[in-house]
């Protein structure tokens, strides 16, 4: 009994922790959005798997245009300006452009390690074949 309780406790605390990030997150955000979506305390590690799990930086452009086509209320974002949508639609463009990129990269990456074990593997079977002895 006496055990749960301690873990209770801690589990609120915890909880509390995450309650307090949030929240002062939230309100940072409205001094700089972008730390909202990529705080600049992430090591780039965290990053990638942010990337691998299709949390990229083009999300942001789908919550935006989610905001204006549902026209939640009270958001500044259903009354953008023709102009201010050009611009928007602009950096979505080369935000695109870059994840192409980063991503050209990353398939390119893996390639090269998938060809270094490829060709590992054919020396090795090549060894077997001749009747050389393997020792991995």
């Amino acid at each position: 009994c006496e055990c749960e309780q301690e873990l209770q406790a801690l589990v609120s605390k915890v909880i509390q922790h995450y309650k307090d990030y949030y929240t002062i997150k939230w309100a940072l955000a409205y001094e700089d959005v972008l730390a909202f979506f990529c705080p600049t305390w992430i090591s780039p590690l965290k990053n990638a798997y942010s990337w691998v799990t299709g949390l990229k930086p083009s999300a942001v452009f789908k919550l935006v245009n989610s905001i204006r086509t549902n026209g939640v209320p009270s958001t500044s974002l259903v009354e953008l300006t023709q102009e201010q949508m050009r611009k928007i639609e602009a950096f979505r463009v080369k935000i695109m452009l870059k994840e192409e990129k980063v991503e050209r990269e990353m398939e390119r990456q893996q390639v090269i390690v998938a060809d270094r074990k490829m060709a590992e593997l054919v020396r090795l079977v090549i060894q077997v074949k001749n009747g050389e002895e393997v020792r991995q």
